[in-house]
């Protein structure tokens, strides 16, 4: 089983290839007016170019709630093997170049020896 814990997080962490926990995210009507939906166009990381997006426009607040509030199963498309692992990190830097987030492909596979870590710890 993996924990994910995304503590209080970092808008910078995104040029890293990271995101908060977005399944417990809670999103004013006015910010999806403002930087619009999803672009469908992404065949996995649509959810992250979102995120980019919002938190590199500018003016977004956020707050971190310090409590669990998804239990959910690893699986998805995102994690049906090595093509789709590819696929998603070439999406994760063409979100960060189309929202001018600095990044480069050191920094965004350099995640994978945290994310080991989220399967051994307590």
């Amino acid at each position: 089983m993996r924990r994910y814990r995304s503590d209080r997080f970092n808008p910078g962490a995104i040029g890293w290839g990271w995101m908060p926990a977005h399944p417990a995210m809670f999103v004013r009507r006015e910010v999806f007016e403002r930087i619009g939906v999803f672009k469908t166009h992404y065949r996995i990381a649509g959810d992250y170019e979102w995120v980019a997006r919002a938190f590199h426009a500018g003016d977004l607040r956020y707050q971190h709630v310090p409590e669990v509030l998804v239990h959910m199963q690893t699986g998805g498309i995102s994690t049906r093997g090595w093509r789709s692992t590819l696929l998603l990190n070439q999406e994760v830097m063409r979100a960060c170049r189309e929202n001018g987030v600095a990044t480069n492909w050191f920094k965004i596979l350099s995640k994978y020896p945290a994310k080991l870590l989220e399967y051994v710890r307590p």
